[in-house]
């Protein structure tokens, strides 16, 4: 099968499957265009659904038994697509990576620790640290304001460690504002983690989704970083299996994977329905035909995105999207607030997700998705010109 332009433009209505990103009516009209939740709208590559359907066709589902496959699939991914040397004994299961951001938490800090994190960023990373009853501690992201391009506080960082932060989390490539991390930047963080001596935790989720020139570099890949980060990774993105719940955290440092088990232990977390490891397995083994095809189509989105904005929105302006399938555009020449462009967006038919989901820096931004068939793009980003062109007009 080819996974060219014509198979991922295929519309795909998902509407009425329990779908949060197409059901949600909280969020948008029956009649809408859902460009927020980061999922796709695109159908699993084939070697998921068959791996599924061989599985359903066995009419028995009792408790599974833990096997190396799933390990070795995993590592043997991440050496292939990122050149990765990890083992498969360095690996734990997960049933998300949100799952894993808490454990790390809890792992590696004490209630009322602080935790220093770069905002803006996905909301769940706030949320990891609250609900354990640690301190968030946030260090803003440099915005240069002539280019969108975001760039790292290491002065900030360093002030945080030096505050007392015991534990550095971070997004790499970061959602929302698209930003791939290279090496150096990286490197940089790692160094400030080792004078102070925090231990790291990398969600990489995104890490396939990235767009020529770069490339993108893990945090185990660093010297500096493989004895004192936890990376977290999913099949969930890259090969949209969100739902059946399944991630991984890949540790070198023994001793930090042994806290990170106990706590997992500790809080009665398993892994492993045999849904979500069948596909993961097969995502792993037998899709990257499948992953190379949906590469290239959302980079033709990502241009396209670029230059239907600037047509229907062009007051808007786009960081430049060097890695995801999320586009961070920047709305506060439209003078309005997130919940005020929400509404707009409810009413027009489109919805995206409000920048303040990210953090208190994202007051007037938005997250657009752009991993949908190229026509339902094109209508989302059309829905919200009028919706804006609309309040401008009204507004004088």
């Amino acid at each position: 099968m080819g996974f060219d332009e014509r198979y991922f433009d295929r519309p795909m209505d998902r509407r009425n499957t329990e779908c949060e990103k197409w059901d949600d009516r909280d969020v948008m009209n029956p009649d809408g265009v859902p460009l927020w939740v980061a999922d796709m709208d695109f159908p699993c590559a084939p070697a998921i659904v068959e791996a599924l359907q061989r599985r359903v066709s066995h009419p028995c589902f009792g408790y599974n038994i833990d096997r190396p496959l799933d390990g070795e699939a995993l590592v043997s991914f991440w050496r292939r697509r990122h050149g990765l040397e990890a083992q498969p004994k360095q690996t734990q299961m997960l049933p998300c990576v949100i799952t894993g951001l808490k454990t790390c938490v809890r792992a590696f800090t004490r209630e009322g620790d602080d935790v220093a994190i770069l905002t803006p960023v996905y909301g769940p990373f706030y949320e990891a640290i609250r609900a354990n009853g640690r301190k968030i501690m946030p260090v803003s992201l440099l915005r240069q304001e002539e280019t969108g391009r975001y760039e790292l506080d290491y002065a900030g960082m360093e002030q945080a460690l030096q505050n007392g932060a015991k534990l550095m989390m971070l997004c790499s490539p970061h959602n929302p504002v698209s930003r791939l991390w290279s090496r150096e930047e990286l490197t940089a963080l790692c160094r400030l983690a080792e004078k102070y001596n925090v231990p790291m935790v990398c969600d990489e989720i995104h890490a396939d989704f990235v767009y020529q020139p770069g490339r993108f570099v893990s945090i185990l890949s660093i010297p500096e970083g493989r004895q004192r980060a936890v990376m977290l990774c999913s099949a969930s993105k890259t090969f949209n299996v969100a739902g059946l719940q399944q991630a991984a955290a890949i540790c070198m440092n023994e001793e930090m994977m042994a806290a990170f088990r106990q706590a997992l232990a500790s809080a009665g977390v398993v892994s492993g329905n045999p849904f979500a490891r069948l596909a993961a397995r097969a995502a792993y083994t037998a899709c990257d035909d499948w992953l190379d095809g949906l590469l290239a189509y959302l980079d033709g989105s990502r241009a396209l995105l670029g230059e239907w904005m600037r047509q229907y929105v062009p007051k808007a302006r786009l960081s430049p999207i060097e890695a995801t399938y999320l586009a961070w555009a920047d709305m506060r020449a439209y003078g309005l607030t997130c919940e005020q462009m929400a509404e707009k967006c409810r009413q027009a038919g489109v919805a995206l997700t409000a920048g303040t989901f990210f953090g208190q820096e994202g007051e007037g931004f938005m997250r657009i998705n752009f991993a949908c068939p190229r026509a339902q793009l094109l209508e989302g980003i059309k829905r919200l010109g009028q919706a804006l062109k609309e309040e401008q007009a009204n507004h004088g």
